[in-house]
């Protein structure tokens, strides 16, 4: 069994590559266009799971959407995904030395282990603000909740995490 995970757009605006044409003269900075769908950011992905009885046609699935130009986000799994309430969340800690640090929301993709988690948020990735890198502060959370299962700085397990909180 092959399990592969992948981070969805929600609409065309919001595909890797969309271009929404000429771009009028007061939109011409990086961060005016394109204009925004309408969902709200936390929308504008959904993971999508799906489970293949051979790996070539999965390995094709994960290529073809996950890896490459303007792909999305995702993962491929040798097994069965856990049931709901048995998954695992990455919930990073955003912020610089200038300001203060604070707990993000957890990410969209659920993961099946802790260590892939732990692996993919230790990897290099591209972010919604074009902006490529690897986690060093984040925690592994359940599916469900925000308990800390596994922290990359010794919060202790156990710990129920709040988005926004000081970290």
């Amino acid at each position: 069994m092959f399990t592969v995970c992948i981070l969805e757009p929600c609409c065309v605006m919001t595909e890797p590559g969309y271009d929404p044409g000429p771009r009028p003269v007061w939109h011409r900075s990086p961060g005016g266009w394109p204009p925004s769908c309408g969902h709200p950011r936390s929308e504008q992905r959904k993971a999508t799971i799906t489970t293949y009885k051979d790996k070539s046609p999965a390995e094709a699935w994960y290529m073809g959407r996950a890896r490459g130009w303007y792909s999305t986000d995702g993962w491929m799994f040798e097994g069965e995904m856990p049931p709901e309430g048995e998954q695992f969340r990455i919930m990073r800690t955003v912020g610089s030395l200038n300001t203060h640090f604070e707990h993000a929301g957890p990410v969209e993709i659920p993961f099946p282990t802790i260590a892939m988690a732990r692996e993919y948020a230790e990897d290099w990735h591209e972010y919604p603000d074009g902006i490529r890198r690897k986690e060093i502060l984040f925690n592994i959370v359940g599916d469900q909740d925000t308990i800390v299962r596994w922290s990359s700085y010794t919060v202790p397990v156990g710990t129920e995490l709040e988005a926004g909180a000081y970290a």
